[in-house]
């Protein structure tokens, strides 16, 4: 399931009762995507560098952030990356870990790996294997928690920095000669093969009103992954490759495992509107009415299984010169 290949969909004469949430895996019916104002005022951010990042770090978000996780293993039937790191790496790195899911799980796969997650807060579990631990910190500061890595990993955090320049640098320099860097991340236009997305749907309406709020209060390039090949070549590294998933926006793809995937996505992409509610909307003073006719539009297009929309997930990956 590439950029290639075209998503066979559901037929008119197929149900949608065929094609219930009860598939789903319980994780996934857990998040809401139901607006409500009192979030601005109940959801629970990092206290280290304040502000610095507008997704909070609450229980919600730890739900969202397992169907992720979920969502991205089925995806690579049940691998955690893409790049070639042999089968004996030393040391690993997890830059922007969250709540360390696949910190954790990675350390199961090499357990004689040292392994370290670094996040801004510290959600992550008490009880982990023995050669992983987790680091509180700026993953846009300097680096000062060690060096010589095999294998670097980020996910779904570029678009939420304001410097991946200096990051990828930095990883650059930290990387031991002939390690690897992994980069994950979607691009958020909604597209379609058969003409069912129009540029009036909700999700790609919700998105036009959310990046400029993004670039002028954070600093964040919501696109940015679409440079991410050209500027790791620019700063040095080598056998630079991509691969580029379609995925389904809803429950609509005829094959069930990617009518999962796409029950994932619409869920996790559900949700995260909804924390941009709650934080940057409202303080970038976006008229009420305008939020709540963004969000309830891109619901309605999103669960409707007549268009045929997906979104691409970006694995990038690249070397460290060996000498």
């Amino acid at each position: 399931m590439d950029e290639n290949n075209f998503i066979e969909p559901l037929t008119e004469t197929e149900t949608e009762d065929d094609v219930s949430n009860a598939e789903m895996p319980v994780g996934a019916r857990e998040i809401t995507s139901d607006y409500d104002p009192s979030d601005t005022d109940t959801r629970r951010y990092h206290a280290f560098r304040s502000g610095r990042y507008c997704i909070p770090n609450d229980e919600g978000e730890e739900i969202r952030e397992k169907v992720q996780h979920d969502m991205m293993k089925e995806l690579l039937d049940g691998r955690l990356f893409l790049a070639p790191i042999g089968d004996n790496p030393q040391k690993i790195i997890d830059l922007g870990t969250g709540f360390g899911q696949w910190t954790i799980e990675v350390g199961e796969l090499f357990p004689g790996a040292h392994v370290t997650g670094i996040d801004l807060s510290p959600v992550q579990p008490r009880w982990v294997p023995p050669n992983v631990h987790f680091v509180i910190d700026d993953i846009e500061d300097d680096w000062v928690h060690d060096n010589d890595y095999d294998f670097a990993h980020i996910r779904f955090v570029n678009t939420v920095l304001k410097d991946n320049e200096t990051l990828l640098r930095n990883v650059l320099q930290n990387l031991r000669p002939g390690g690897w860097i992994e980069i994950q991340d979607i691009v958020p236009r909604v597209l379609s093969d058969d003409g069912t997305v129009t540029p009036e749907h909700g999700v790609t309406k919700f998105y036009s009103l959310l990046d400029p709020i993004l670039r002028e209060h954070y600093g964040y390039n919501i696109f940015i992954v679409e440079q991410i090949p050209d500027m790791l070549r620019n700063l040095g590294f080598v056998n630079v490759q991509q691969r580029v998933y379609r995925v389904p926006l809803g429950e609509w793809a005829r094959d069930r495992r990617l009518r999962i995937i796409g029950g994932f996505l619409r869920e996790i992409l559900l949700e995260f509107f909804n924390t941009m509610v709650s934080r940057p909307m409202v303080e970038s003073g976006t008229p009420r009415p305008d939020v709540e006719e963004a969000l309830r539009q891109a619901t309605i297009d999103a669960h409707n299984k007549r268009i045929h929309a997906y979104m691409t997930i970006h694995f990038i990956f690249a070397q460290k010169p060996e000498i």
